[in-house]
């Protein structure tokens, strides 16, 4: 197929409208990666998009028909995933050469979700539309079925606020772009609200002798009359103002932002957070009758406080108002569910930390690769969960995103493999070996750093140096995309702060400052928390909280 051609796709499943933006997706990305022009054509296909009803509704089937590549998906959700695998394996270089890869691959994995921490300032709350529909586009070529955010609560005073509209719109735009893909829509509930709450019904803050659970937000305490008629009084107002879109999926939060430590609700996790829990179900469960629950247990017992067994042996009394549990931890994965069982023997999804670790500021300095903390972690977890919800601060984590994401898809693939797929579809297959050199070399720096460790300076020029002759290899296309960009930045910001003299150099400003532009980020910031998600260039200004 000569450069600049037409590539020819039929549509058999024209008639769904989410194959239509299928096709719609295929074009886009295969015209952005090289010179030709993809056209819808009822005969003389060399592609052919198709519906098949004998596969599992989000399994896919590509194979040959003819002289033309078939992608065909149990439902239209199905197509998309194949239309990802499809894009991933074909090539690219001067031309156009579809994908060889034949063969039929269904999801391990049931839920395969993703959660955007939509607050702070970060990302997720301010970039535009256009950029978050593409990028949820892409998550969703990789076999995301899910997506969660959360209504901001800790930032606003009230639902007077003025920008508690602009929030609200946000989490509708979102619930949009995700539904109108055929993806299910998730929000958290929790007893955390508004900033204004009154006094005399802010929760009891939570003992945390281990520094792990926080006191984060604005807790309110649902055993007290006044604050319980709150909490359910502004949950519902939420569900109201999302009556017309939609949600699938409603999550109960425990910690950090949640929590009430007095005599009425402790122990929090099998007392308080969970009569609240199975209250907000019903409510909930008012606008949105088919709404599917996941009871976060982020953070149980610790320290110990009965709260797997509290939790088990209510599940025993009444499960029928739960969907899912959710297990997670700052490291290792929870032994409770692991070795005794699953509390209600509901569906095991985990919470993957891909954000912060080995990270201060979140994202700070560009990408933040963890395929092999990552691969340790899931290796725990595989064989006993239904799929999960990585916690996200941004798109630095691309990666990571991509890595769990493949992980629910396949229980038994490798950080490694999803990373040689995924670097010869972003940036190059000629690059394949050096990037994931330079990825293995960043890991370990952030590790050594996080663990308090001294930094191989060495390793960190050479890995400098190695992002600098990828970049010298990559086509224009990779070579400026974000994805590599934030990569190559990292690298030389690792130099900068490992191997030189910090972050006050000209090279180092200009990288942060490129960052802070791909991030949305605010030089000049009111929010409190910003800082968190803002890499650290030293003229930013925070006029609340930390710089």
């Amino acid at each position: 197929m000569k450069e600049s051609s037409e590539l020819k796709v039929k549509i058999d499943a024209s008639s769904h409208s989410l194959a239509a933006k299928v096709f719609q997706i295929l074009k886009d990305r295969i015209e952005q990666r090289i010179a030709i022009a993809v056209n819808e054509a009822p005969s003389g296909a060399q592609i052919i998009l198709a519906l098949c009803p004998d596969l599992p509704p989000e399994a896919f089937r590509i194979d040959q028909v003819g002289t033309a590549v078939r992608v065909a998906g149990g439902s239209p959700q199905g197509l998309l995933y194949g239309v990802g695998k499809f894009l991933r394996t074909s090539k690219y270089d001067g031309a156009f050469v579809p994908s060889t890869w034949r063969g039929t691959s269904t999801p391990h994995c049931s839920l395969r979700g993703m959660y955007f921490a939509s607050h702070f300032h970060n990302w997720y709350q301010v970039a535009p539309e256009p950029e978050i529909r593409r990028y949820i586009e892409d998550l969703a070529l990789w076999g995301v079925n899910a997506i969660k955010v959360c209504f901001p609560f800790i930032n606003l005073t009230d639902w007077d606020d003025p920008e508690a509209e602009p929030m609200l719109e946000m989490v509708r735009r979102y619930a949009r772009i995700t539904r109108n893909l055929g993806l299910g829509f998730c929000i958290s509930v929790n007893n955390t609200l508004f900033k204004g709450a009154a006094k005399q019904i802010r929760a009891v803050p939570l003992p945390d002798p281990t520094h792990r659970r926080g006191n984060s937000g604005n807790p309110i305490c649902p055993g007290n009359p006044e604050g319980h008629a709150y909490i359910i009084g502004n949950v519902r107002h939420l569900m109201e103002q999302l009556s017309d879109i939609g949600v699938n999926y409603l999550m109960f939060w425990t910690y950090d932002e949640g929590g009430c430590a007095c005599e009425k609700c402790m122990p929090w996790g099998s007392n308080g957070f969970l009569k609240l829990s199975r209250e907000l179900a019903q409510v909930c469960r008012e606008y949105f009758p088919e709404l599917k629950t996941i009871l976060s247990t982020w953070m149980f017992d610790t320290p110990p406080e009965g709260e797997w067994q509290g939790l088990t042996e209510a599940m025993e009394r009444d499960a029928e108002w739960l969907d899912y549990v959710l297990a997670d931890s700052h490291d290792d994965f929870p032994v409770y569910p692991l070795e005794i069982g699953v509390p209600g023997n509901l569906p095991l999804l985990n919470f993957p930390e891909i954000s912060m670790w080995g990270n201060w500021p979140w994202g700070g300095y560009g990408a933040n690769p963890l395929p092999s903390r990552l691969q340790r972690l899931w290796n725990q977890v595989k064989h006993k969960i239904a799929g999960g919800f990585p916690y996200s601060e941004g798109i630095y984590e691309d990666l990571n995103k991509i890595i769990e994401l493949q992980f629910y898809w396949d229980r038994d693939r490798t950080a490694r493999a999803i990373l040689e797929e995924y670097i010869a579809y972003e940036f190059s297959p000629v690059v394949t070996s050096d990037a994931l050199s330079l990825i293995d070399m960043l890991e370990r720096a952030a590790a050594a750093s996080y663990q308090k460790q001294p930094v191989d300076s060495q390793m960190v020029r050479r890995a400098s140096h190695l992002a600098e002759m990828v970049d010298r290899t990559l086509p224009d296309r990779a070579r400026g995309s974000w994805r590599w960009v934030i990569l190559r930045l990292r690298a030389v910001l690792d130099r900068h702060r490992f191997a030189g003299k910090g972050l006050n150099s000209m090279q180092a400003e200009e990288a942060l400052v490129r960052l802070i532009d791909l991030f949305h980020c605010q030089i000049e910031t009111e929010d409190p928390y910003h800082h968190r998600v803002r890499p650290p260039l030293a003229r930013a200004i925070s006029r609340c909280g930390e710089c």
